[in-house]
């Protein structure tokens, strides 16, 4: 439910960037609106299907992956709690990178390893060393498939 309670917000600040960048001047009056609420559950539908699934998907498994390094027994249930709870920043705020703010992409890549750490600590109940660990591959991972998405 969290998952889609972000990729829902994140699909309407998606589709409001074109208000605030000035970019639909040409589209006036009910045409903006059908174009705002089209966008928007188009935005949402290949958030919760294609994209944000398959992103989810693809992180949980590199995570996971570096879980079984540090002798993780839990089940891939928890990881992907971990890492909802990681990426909801990066899913809610990835139009910062479309508006190339400076070092939006790196705050991202902090911000996912620190909460990465934090819930590999929570839902696996590792030490902080090998918490430490997991989260710094995966964000290594993260940022060498995403440098020239995120501007690193």
């Amino acid at each position: 439910m969290f998952y889609f309670a972000i990729v829902a917000v994140a699909s309407v600040l998606f589709m409001m960037l074109p208000l605030l960048t000035g970019e639909t001047a040409e589209i006036d009056g009910l045409h903006l609106i059908w174009f705002l609420v089209a966008g928007t559950l188009i935005v949402l539908v290949q958030g919760l299907i294609t994209g944000g699934a398959v992103a989810l998907l693809a992180v949980s498994l590199v995570e996971h992956f570096f879980l079984l390094f540090v002798d993780v027994h839990r089940e891939f249930e928890q990881t992907m709690k971990s890492t909802v709870y990681a990426l909801s920043p990066l899913i809610l705020f990835s139009w910062a990178v479309l508006l190339k703010i400076p070092f939006a992409g790196l705050l991202f890549l902090a911000w996912f390893c620190l909460s990465t750490f934090f819930g590999v600590r929570i839902f696996h109940e590792k030490s902080k060393d090998r918490a430490v660990f997991v989260a710094l591959a995966t964000g290594v991972v993260l940022a060498f498939y995403l440098h020239r998405a995120v501007g690193i």
